[in-house]
């Protein structure tokens, strides 16, 4: 590290503003654990004679766990033989006995391994938890990779540092092999990455691999099983998935026949598994091999699985259902850590370790008769001494100050310090190999950061990348791929809420403007704007204080109809679809709405806050406009949009227009509001000066197709946009049922009657009223037949489901 520790402060300084530049533009920073914004500048470096030890060991210890869960799964040798205590299987929460005797394609349990090691002050390596079911840390340590090496590109080019693309080309090799080994009906190559929840900590992580990877990453909602078989709902139809490289534990993949209240696997998953027709990386099952309680034993389930020694042992762990391993441990109970030998089964919690040492004296009298009444059901692990590694000791970004950069200290060099570092090393089983990424992820206590780990070669290190050789051909393509039905969902439900946002927004300044006059009780159209534009809720608060009764609906978050709830959709929507749109409008749909709060009351406060929401939807507006591809993504937007657009500009016409007031003043006053909510009034003005009448007002905002407010324009837009869409593209002779249902609005539109519609009857424009509730249910119409054809894939009769552990036709 000399060669850093040679940067002055300021040098040093810009290179970690450009290594967090890196994590952010990555998006892995956004994760809900926090962790990624801490990434360490100064890497762990291996050298490569450890890098020999450490690879034999991780790569041997991948081995022993696919061994062992196959003979768990299996035969049960182990246990027949009495190696093992027959509660560290039958009384293992993780022990999935519906997946018992079925072997996975390729025979492979494990595919992908994660293995926590720490460095002794002693110089020696000692395996302290292995990861076998949702590897955690493998984009992480990946994006620090990506954050460190173009931080200091040119130490990691002298220092001859190994890269890890030909892992991840091992791992995708070996994702494509599998499905060759499964029972399929007809042609099934796909592999697709099923990812957490979007509110999982993880998920961010999940897209990174994906997107490195090069596959779609798939929600519960992407898949539908069939005939016992695993399906991806895309816009062209249900597409056979032949291999799941799954992100999900193992209870949570099927709410059939684990647990019932999962949110992220899919129903039926298990039965078409049992069937041979699909492959599961890692194999449904493998949470088992993470129980603590198996690690006294390893050293003895090695020789008896692969005839060989335990090369990278783990801490000292001794089971406490043995008397004599647990006298030895109560007679030195201040040098052990206490752990829960199994999962807490209901909250599905992962074991916590307890130090003795570090606990209060009621808390250790606690431990002890905890241990003393089910000592069955602990383990202890020794305390170990554990070696710190170098950090640079301001690494946060919120820590630094301009101070730093003064110039009295632009001599000085970068201060560091010392700090306890855990090493995460990844492993992949495949059928001809296991092979170890040569690096892997460095986590620095709970929660304090993380570093990237180089493994340096005696050798130069081959510049391999996953991407496609510069001389390699590429056929020139416009498709949109196959857009999954999520994804599409995602997008059309984005775009209702970008135009409701606007409308809402737009409504709510037009009343704080009014309430903001003094004057505002002589204003005879506000109670029609405040009824027109605030929920139902909110309207109960109207007599009493109407700013109040604004501010409420713009900014209570538990306020169900307010703007906050769609504010708060939109960056959640946007953190669905971060793999679907371009940076600049993720980052803009990431801080929708965040903006500073009103400091002050009063409806006057507000108007800056609403200012910067309208700005954003402009801005997104635009981006979007810019940089989406004229593909299904963007026509989803759209058709999301311009619905939504319609229906609340038919809202507002017939909450301000559809009663015509007894004096003139409230009459001009309500055509002033309609006009500027919806961005008509320039419009208006130059066409027809400032004589403001109800007839060209209903024309301009209801049938006017150059206006890109009107309602006749945005179905004109959906006719265009609803063309392109699969399925829909049909010869003139035939149209279909969306099709027909847009051309009748758009002809209904075209040719209203307008001066029919502005006459009144006892004060009530009957024929505008009658008109414009057959639009707004129109329209919800044409908003169910999309969602009918292209947002869900119903089962159809004589199609083969899962209902049971059993199968029944429907």
């Amino acid at each position: 590290m000399k060669s850093i520790s040679a940067l002055s402060k300021v040098e040093f300084e810009h290179r970690c503003r450009r290594l967090h530049n890196v994590l952010d533009e990555n998006d892995l920073s956004s994760s809900t654990s926090g962790s990624h914004k801490s990434t360490d500048p100064i890497p762990l470096v291996i050298s490569s004679d450890e890098w020999k030890t450490l690879e034999a060991g991780v790569a041997q210890r991948a081995r022993l766990f696919n061994a062992l869960a196959k003979d768990i799964y299996g035969e049960q040798s182990l246990w027949k033989k009495g190696k093992l205590p027959a509660a560290l299987l039958f009384a293992n929460p993780d022990f999935l006995q519906v997946v018992w005797k079925v072997q996975p394609a390729g025979g492979i349990f494990v595919n992908l391994t994660a293995t926590d090691v720490v460095r002794l002050k002693d110089g020696s390596f000692v395996a302290v938890a292995d990861h076998l079911q949702v590897p955690e840390g493998l984009g992480r340590a990946l994006e620090n990779r990506i954050g460190v090496s173009r931080a200091f590109p040119e130490l990691f080019r002298s220092m001859r540092t190994e890269r890890l693309a030909v892992f991840f080309k091992k791992l995708m090799d070996g994702l494509n092999e599998m499905h060759k080994d499964i029972h399929t009906q007809g042609e099934s190559d796909k592999v697709v990455l099923l990812a957490s929840g979007p509110d999982n900590p993880r998920r961010a992580e999940d897209a990174v691999i994906a997107r490195y990877l090069g596959i779609p990453l798939v929600e519960n909602d992407d898949l539908a099983v069939r005939n016992l078989q695993v399906y991806m709902k895309t816009l062209m139809g249900l597409k056979k998935i032949g291999t799941i490289f799954r992100r999900v534990e193992d209870g949570m993949c099927d709410p059939l026949e684990l647990r019932v209240d999962s949110g992220e696997g899919a129903v039926g998953l298990i039965s078409t598994v049992r069937a041979g027709n699909v492959a599961i990386a890692n194999f449904l099952g493998t949470g088992v091999l993470e129980s603590p309680m198996f690690k006294p034993f390893l050293p003895e389930i090695c020789k008896e699985l692969l005839g060989e020694e335990l090369l990278l042992r783990d801490a000292e762990t001794v089971w406490l259902g043995n008397e004599e391993d647990a006298k030895r441990v109560f007679a030195e109970s201040d040098k052990w850590i206490f752990k829960k030998a199994f999962r807490d089964a209901e909250s599905s919690k992962a074991t916590e370790s307890k130090s003795y040492s570090a606990m209060t004296s009621t808390a250790q009298l606690a431990l002890m008769q905890a241990v003393e009444e089910a000592p069955e059901q602990w383990i202890a692990e020794k305390a170990m001494d554990v070696a710190t590694v170098y950090a640079y000791r301001d690494s946060s970004p919120t820590k630094r100050s301009e101070a730093r950069l003064c110039s009295n200290e632009k001599s000085s060099s970068p201060e560091f310090t010392q700090a306890v570092s855990l090493m995460r090393f990844f492993a992949v089983n495949t059928k001809t190999e296991t092979a170890v990424m040569p690096g892997g992820l460095g986590i620095m206590g709970k929660g304090v950061g993380e570093k990237d780990i180089w493994v340096l070669s005696e050798s130069p290190v081959a510049n391999f990348s996953l991407l496609a050789p510069a001389g390699q051909a590429i056929t020139p393509s416009r498709a949109s791929g196959n857009l999954p039905s999520r994804a599409a969902e995602n997008l059309f439900r984005l775009g209702r809420d970008l135009s409701a946002s606007n409308m809402m927004a737009r409504i709510a300044r037009g009343i704080a403007v009014r309430l903001s006059d003094e004057s505002w009780m002589d204003m005879p159209e506000l109670p029609w704007i405040l009824k027109a534009g605030l929920s139902d809720e909110s309207q109960s608060r109207l007599p009493q204080d109407p700013e109040n009764a604004l501010r409420y609906f713009v900014l209570r978050k538990d306020n169900k109809d307010g703007m906050q709830c769609v504010l708060t959709e939109i960056r959640d929507l946007g953190m669905q679809l971060r793999d679907r749109i371009s940076e600049d409008l993720w980052l803009y749909l990431n801080g929708f709405g965040i903006a500073e709060m009103p400091a002050g009351p009063g409806a006057a406060a507000l108007l800056p806050y609403l200012k910067a929401v309208l700005s954003d939807s402009a801005a997104v507006a635009g981006l979007a406009a810019d940089s989406m591809t004229r593909g299904h993504e963007w026509r989803f937007l759209e058709l999301g949009r311009e619905i939504e657009s319609a229906i609340r500009t038919l809202q507002l016409i017939k909450s301000l227009l559809s009663t015509a007031p007894a004096d003139e003043m409230t009459n001009l006053r309500l055509l002033q509001a309609v006009l500027e909510i919806g961005d008509g009034l320039m419009t208006y003005h130059r066409r027809y000066g400032g004589r403001l009448q109800v007839v060209p007002v209903i024309d301009l905002l209801l049938s006017d197709e150059s206006n890109p407010r009107s309602v006749a324009y945005q179905v004109a837009k959906l006719r265009k946009a609803s063309k392109h869409l699969p399925g829909n593209n049909q010869s003139e002779a035939t149209f279909s049922p969306l099709d027909r249902e847009l051309m009748r609005v758009l002809a209904e539109l075209r040719l209203a009657n307008i001066e029919l519609l502005a006459e009144t009857e006892n004060n009530n424009r009957e024929n505008l009223i009658k008109l414009l509730d057959v639009q707004i249910s129109s329209i919800e119409r044409i908003a169910e037949i999309v969602t009918r054809l292209y947002l869900s894939h119903a089962p159809r009769t004589g199609v083969i489901h899962a209902t049971t552990t059993k199968m029944s036709e429907v």
